[in-house]
């Protein structure tokens, strides 16, 4: 049946005014980079980038409460979209504040130009996910993100390491996009239809009162957890991530670590959650058995890392393991069409959880970095005796590795905190989930407190040469007040913020545009 566009509402761009603002931030961005005169491009370049995330980030504020879909029920502005929206803008500038003194001087003066404009397109297409609302925009938002990801990948072409890196990550890459496009394609022939609420209610009717399910969802179902597993890196769709981490420039890997996974949970709620919320009793436990499987997997293998780019290579897969955990607790009755449902805060956990990971993983990275700039590597011997002759960037790297170890008063306790007590919440097999994230927890103690025993117990291996990296700098500092902050003071609002998730259930077309 033919739709006449012309008869539906005109779409509303204010909703999509943070899309909006990332792309005009690009195309300013190419033009800056061909025109801006040499002895200013670099500082040029990075303030326009800095200006339009932070633009775009206050831009929500124009979004926020709408509770509305438009562009034919393509994109949504609803609470969900506005927290992963926040997430994927902070990491974005965040990573402007690392890399900007890091691809000028090193990795051979990488062009910036370039590397602001990829990064904008990919957080762009990140920004497209988490406010899609059908599959065919999820799609394309993730293919966006991921392909401007693939080159950032291999940024540093000189090193044999960052293309090998890069071709894992978009081979695999590639073979999970025709997974999970083709489990779309099952689900579309199922229902009918590619909207998000579409599927819902066809779902709704088809498992009402049924005993069992066809057997064409449940391959549906299958195929979209394993090609979403790659894209979160998940265990055992894991495989690019050390070499992707390790051979990237130490700023491209601080991104890739946190906005391309934060695609992949928004894609994750928006499917799993929003539209295939009738099945959730099928898939629930399969997300958990993938949830235990990729912290332990994760945790264990980080132990023997002596290299800190691959040992926090393999903590982001803990860690993806354990914002998993706050999937798998997810429990509301209510179903389709439903609000916060017996009050479930599981998916608001994992949205808390993805916040504070972005802060003081970037964070941790970003040391790195600095001590690169300083002539040292990447190996733990490179960081000995920091805190004689670097006490404050010691300082930050142990808040930094306390609060991924999730100890008091960091922000990342608050967040295991909030994931433990949805998952004890949602049963006994959350339960067992929350007693796996306590007994691993404490296994990354071991890798996380030994690179602090080294920056304060060995001997310094050499002083590091005086590199002047401000802005760098600055990064490192906000980023170490805000994990402590965040965890003393406002993690409730920060969570209040993320509790607004449920608002994506239920989700009316207005002038903005409907169906």
């Amino acid at each position: 049946m033919l739709v006449d566009l012309s008869l539906l509402p005109s779409p509303d761009w204010l909703l999509a005014l943070p899309q909006l603002v990332v792309l005009a931030l690009a195309i300013v961005l190419l033009f800056a980079d061909a025109f801006t005169p040499r002895h200013t491009h670099s500082r040029v370049l990075t303030a326009l980038s800095l200006l339009g995330y932070g633009l775009a980030a206050a831009s929500l504020w124009f979004v926020d409460g709408k509770n509305q879909a438009t562009f034919w029920w393509l994109f949504r502005a609803d609470g969900l979209s506005v927290f992963l929206s926040l997430v994927i803008l902070v990491a974005a500038a965040l990573t402007v504040a690392s890399a900007a003194s890091y691809i000028d001087r090193l990795e051979g003066r990488m062009p910036i130009g370039e590397f602001y404009v990829l990064l904008a397109f990919s957080t762009l297409g990140a920004l497209f996910v988490a406010s899609a609302g059908d599959l065919v925009m999820i799609f394309i938002g993730i293919e966006l993100s991921s392909l401007a990801t693939y080159v950032l990948t291999a940024f540093a072409k000189r090193r044999t390491s960052a293309v090998e890196g890069a071709m894992k990550y978009f081979l695999l890459g590639i073979f999970a996009s025709a997974i999970l496009v083709y489990g779309m394609a099952w689900i579309y022939g199922a229902t009918g239809t590619t909207n998000l609420d579409g599927i819902a209610a066809s779902l709704q009717t088809s498992v009402q009162g049924t005993g069992f399910l066809e057997p064409s969802l449940l391959f549906a179902l299958l195929l979209l957890v394993v090609g979403l597993g790659f894209k979160m890196a998940a265990v055992p769709f894991h495989f690019w991530t050390p070499d992707a981490y390790d051979g990237a420039a130490t700023p491209v890997t601080a991104f890739m670590s946190v906005v391309p996974k934060a695609a992949a949970f928004a894609a994750t709620i928006r499917i799993l959650v929003q539209a295939m919320g009738p099945m959730r009793e099928e898939w629930l436990n399969l997300i958990a058995a993938l949830a235990l499987l990729t912290m332990a997997f994760g945790n264990v293998v980080a132990i023997s890392q002596r290299n800190v780019k691959r040992m926090l290579a393999y903590s982001s897969i803990a860690h993806t393991g354990y914002m998993m955990v706050g999937l798998a607790a997810y429990r509301t009755e209510s179903g389709f069409g439903g609000s916060a449902g017996a009050g479930d805060q599981a998916v608001a956990s994992l949205l808390f959880y993805l916040f504070a990971y972005a802060i003081m993983n970037i964070g941790a990275f970003a040391v790195v970095a600095w001590l690169q700039h300083r002539g040292r590597g990447l190996t733990l011997d490179d960081f000995s005796g920091l805190g004689a002759t670097q006490p404050l960037a010691a300082a930050a790297m142990t808040v930094f590795m306390i609060a991924l170890m999730g100890i008091p008063p960091t922000i990342g306790f608050y967040a295991k905190y909030r994931v433990i007590l949805a998952a004890i919440e949602s049963g006994p097999v959350g339960l067992f989930l929350a007693i796996a994230i306590v007994v691993l927890s404490a296994v990354s103690a071991f890798y996380y407190l030994r690179l602090v025993a080294v920056m304060y117990f060995n001997e310094p291996i050499r002083e590091p040469r005086q590199t002047s990296t401000p802005l760098l700098n600055a990064g490192i500092g906000a980023m170490a007040v805000a994990t402590i902050a965040g965890g003393l003071v406002f993690a409730p609002q920060i969570f209040d913020l993320a509790e607004r998730w449920y608002r994506a259930l239920s989700v009316v077309a207005q002038v903005g545009g409907g169906a």
